[in-house]
């Protein structure tokens, strides 16, 4: 199956370890030797004016992705153990 990559931005990036909606999609990290999938870059759930003026993305790793689904995309990652997840959460 192919996507493409105006398709992924905006789908719901769902944790399968615990069913939370960790962002959506807003960019992909490409290797610009191999031009490979590196990470998925997610915009964080926020809502309200004042979203314009900041920029917290995650990067989530591209082998984390357990599927690529019509409206979500599924991960297995252990973000809750990371410190930069804690904070990007509290933020």
């Amino acid at each position: 199956m192919f996507i493409k990559t105006s398709e992924l931005r905006r789908l719901d990036v769902i944790n399968l370890a615990d069913g939370r909606i960790l962002g959506n999609v807003c960019d992909v990290d490409l290797d610009p030797d191999t031009g490979e999938v590196r990470y998925l870059v997610l915009d964080r759930p926020e809502f309200g004016f004042f979203r314009l003026f900041r920029r917290d993305d995650l990067e989530i790793p591209w082998r984390d992705v357990v599927l690529v689904g019509i409206d979500v995309v599924i991960v297995r990652s252990k973000l809750e153990t990371s410190s930069k997840y804690r904070a990007w959460q509290r933020q």
